[in-house]
């Protein structure tokens, strides 16, 4: 328990579904006899024990609307206004409870700054206590919350109101509400703290309610590839797969399908068994994937980008019967694995023997996929996938997105993440046409013009590169049915944007994790974007439930963690019994039995739609891709010379997260450390600062201050101005300003400014270096596009990442062609 001038408030989130109001938000509740009772019997009707045992109702309350067990509240006593701060985990009773907060409130001081200390704040008065020398309620952002005095018949109300800013009255109900509930659960001094209800038992209802109202309690008994047989019988002539200038069409797709099963048949590989696949984006990569199925094994995509130490954990891990693998990127495989290998080209022969016995083909409660994601331990982890679960979100994917034959949809996602399989078969399953685009090898301008060849009706990808996109989208607006961004938070920004370039295009929020197959809540954005960061409504496959740190159901508007539970819910984690067990919770309370822990903060509106509110830990989104920075460190803290390394996320150059690095070496360099660590990560878990310390700052409880981390990094070098290990300033200068010198590369150099949102950068400094990633490279080459009007090839750009080699790749680049 604290309670000083440094304990920090306990800011409100606001708790706003709609646009600013002038005014400010009103709500009363007449105070139970509950709660009345509870009070009485904490304070013996003393005025200053009312307030007392008030502000100690208040800080549970707050505890559970804010997702935390160190509440601060403040409170308007007889000198003014003073922060309250409580540890309730400590609290074993409500008696200790009520005592901690008075001698909290005895021995804190008024705060120099009122306005700052109370912005954000619940503020609780007792109108017997008297008047403050605060400033008027309507000059604050905060939240009030007053005890009436006794009216002539004894009763007495609570009454609350909030700034604009900070809620809305139906927020404020709730809380009224909450906090008379807990004022009830005071009637037992020596109840627990953690028993106490967190809400009115309606409030609690009407958020359950919300989290399963969708739910359809039959599940879809198929699999992902008996839906696509059915397609293949009534569209066999139909374009299914396109790649480039290669096409297949439903009958030479399914012909292919059949030719990777019987190849695996053939070579003792079937149900039970798992096979990697290697692929780019090429027209037999579809049929590798679904050949896989077919013969009854599951598949593991294997990401083209990652290391090969990263691949050959993931294939140990998997215990890969075989791999399927592009020729060109055989090389990538480790050495020394044992499982045959593949060339998926050969193994999709059309003229090849394609007898698959019936006996193969894969059950609704086969594995389906094995998706490895980002592990806290240092080590991916591997995600198991049923049919069962994958086919419900199909099935509802199908009819939300409206997917049926004149579907053609422009699939960039990479196939070795799961969020492809939100692409691939539902579109195949509906007879649509698949067009596969690698956004590794093609700027904004040739995405564009591939949509308007295709006539591209849906396309699916995530909000960071949906941003760099959509300008040049405008071309296929007149085709566009639907924009899927998925995988990352959607701000109000990008929503403003698309409607008014893709007017009555369709913007589809979906979210969910790989644990749940893919998707769990979506809506439609419309033109008014409206404040926080909504996540939708939950699907008819999925139940949800927004939790506190007990597991309890918390009410409509309380932060908490999302839990997921129905038919799409995963196995767990492959060879990872332990963090399974962490993870999927037993949970009678739901179909199936158990949830899924997502880690993820949210909260329900009124209208029963989730915003998201941050993280319950470190993880985050990199460009789309689930990292988890405990893994980056762990193996950043491994390479040679580092002896100690902390990983956070701060604002990268084009305002989405990144990753930054702090770490104390011997006898080691920053370029180094940064080849060390492209060696056994995927691009999305480098971090784009890499920054030597002398020691990591550490908290009382000697854990890492992250926090202090993230402060310095405003002042921090970017990494490749290093050339030996430093204590916190760099060893050298940077060259001169590529600014000076002749027009193309005072451009390129402004060009690369502007895109890292850095100072002058050095000729030779490299892009990546310098917090550069493959998204910030796009929008340099479409930079370099409208402002010099030539075309440069991005993998050019990604071997000679620098001013002064793409000043030259500018002057050898053909002119684009004028429309």
């Amino acid at each position: 328990m604290i309670s000083d001038s440094a304990v920090p408030a306990t800011t409100i989130r606001p708790r706003r579904r709609g646009a600013l109001q002038p005014a400010r938000a009103h709500a009363r509740l007449p105070l139970t006899a509950g709660a009345a009772d509870g009070l009485a019997r904490v304070s013996g009707g003393r005025p200053l024990e009312e307030l007392v045992a008030l502000t100690a109702a208040s800080a549970v309350v707050v505890g559970s609307a804010e997702h935390t067990d160190e509440p601060a509240v403040a409170v308007s006593g007889p000198a003014g206004p003073v922060l309250c701060g409580v540890g309730l985990t400590a609290l074993p009773t409500v008696a200790h409870l009520v005592r901690a907060v008075d001698a909290a409130l005895r021995s804190a001081p008024a705060p120099a700054d009122v306005t700052a200390a109370l912005a954000g704040v619940l503020l609780v008065r007792s109108a017997r206590v008297g008047e403050t020398p605060a400033e008027q309620a309507s000059e604050r952002d905060t939240i009030e919350l007053t005890l009436t005095a006794p009216a002539a018949d004894g009763s007495r109300e609570l009454v609350a109101e909030a700034g604009p800013e900070r809620a809305e009255a139906w927020f404020l109900e709730i809380l009224l509400r909450s906090v008379s509930q807990t004022l009830t659960g005071f009637t037992e001094p020596h109840g627990a703290v953690a028993e106490l209800a967190p809400a009115a038992p309606d409030d609690m209802a009407t958020a359950i309610g919300f989290g399963r109202r969708t739910f359809v309690p039959d599940s879809v008994t198929t699999t992902l590839t008996a839906p696509i047989e059915e397609a293949v019988r009534a569209h066999a002539d139909r374009p299914a797969v396109v790649a480039g200038s290669d096409t297949l069409t439903y009958r030479e797709f399914w012909q292919a399908t059949q030719v990777v099963a019987a190849r695996l048949h053939a070579s003792g590989i079937g149900r039970g068994d798992r096979v990697a696949v290697l692929t780019g984006k090429s027209v037999h990569a579809v049929p590798a994937i679904t050949g896989t199925l077919l013969a009854g094994a599951a598949y593991v995509p294997l990401d083209p980008r990652s290391p090969a130490p990263r691949l050959a954990e993931i294939l140990d891990d998997a215990a890969c019967s075989a791999v399927l693998a592009a020729p060109e990127l055989r090389a990538m495989l480790p050495a020394g694995l044992t499982a045959p290998v593949i060339d998926i080209g050969a193994a999709a022969d059309p003229h090849a023997d394609a007898t698959v016995p019936a006996t193969t083909r894969p059950r609704p409660d086969d594995l389906a996929y094995v998706v490895y994601t980002s592990g806290s331990t240092g080590k991916p982890k591997g995600v198991e996938v049923r049919h069962r679960a994958i086919a419900s979100y199909v099935h509802w994917k199908v009819g939300n997105h409206r997917f049926d034959a004149g579907t053609r949809l422009l699939q960039l996602p990479s196939l070795a993440f799961d969020s492809s399989v939100a692409d691939l078969f539902p579109v195949l399953a509906s007879g649509g046409r698949l067009v596969l685009a690698d956004t590794h090898k093609l700027l904004p301008r040739q995405l564009s013009e591939l949509a308007e060849q295709h006539r591209v009706t849906h396309l699916t990808t995530v909000p960071s590169l949906y941003r760099v996109l959509l300008d040049d989208l405008a071309g296929a607006a007149g085709s566009l049915h639907a924009v899927t961004v998925a995988g990352e938070a959607t701000t109000a920004d990008l929503v403003r944007r698309h409607h008014e370039r893709l007017p009555g295009v369709r913007l589809i929020n979906e979210y969910g994790p790989t644990e749940s197959s893919v998707g769990a809540t979506a809506f439609d954005h419309g033109t008014d974007a409206g404040p926080g960061l909504p996540i939708g409504h939950v699907i008819g496959n999925t139940v949800a439930t927004v939790t506190g740190a007990d597991g309890r159901a918390l009410p409509v508007g309380f932060v908490g963690e999302l839990r997921l539970a129905g038919h799409g819910l995963a196995d767990g984690y492959r060879n990872r019994p332990e963090m399974t067990a962490e993870a999927f919770v037993a949970d009678a309370e739901v179909p199936g039995g158990r949830s899924y822990r997502t880690g993820d903060l949210v909260w329900w509106r009124p209208d029963g739609m989730l915003e998201f509110a941050g993280r319950a830990d470190d993880q985050v989104k990199i460009r789309g891709h689930r990292v988890e920075p405990g893994e980056v460190q762990s193996v950043l803290a491994l390479l040679p010379g580092v002896s100690q390394a902390a990983v956070a996320v701060v604002p990268g150059p084009d305002g989405a997260p990144s990753l930054a690095a702090w770490l104390t070496v011997r006898d080691t360099t920053v370029e180094e450390i940064r080849a060390g660590a492209v060696a056994a990560l995927p691009p999305a878990m480098v971090p784009s600062s890499l920054t030597l310390i002398d020691g990591l700052p550490r908290m009382v409880s000697g854990k890492i201050d992250r926090a202090a981390l993230v402060r310095l990094a405003g002042t921090a070098v970017p990494a490749q101005r290093y050339a030996e290990p430093v204590t916190g300033s760099p060893a050298g200068t940077p060259g001169p300003a590529a600014s000076g010198g002749d027009e193309v590369t005072a451009t390129v150099a402004a060009i690369f400014e502007e895109v890292l949102a850095a100072g002058p950068v050095d000729p030779d400094a490299d892009f990546f270096d310098e917090g550069g990633h493959s998204l910030l490279a796009i929008s340099v080459l479409d930079a370099v596009e409208k402002q010099l009007g030539v075309g440069v090839d991005l993998d050019d750009f990604f071997r000679t990442p620098t001013i002064r080699e793409v000043t030259e790749l500018v002057r050898k680049a053909a002119p684009v062609p004028e429309e």
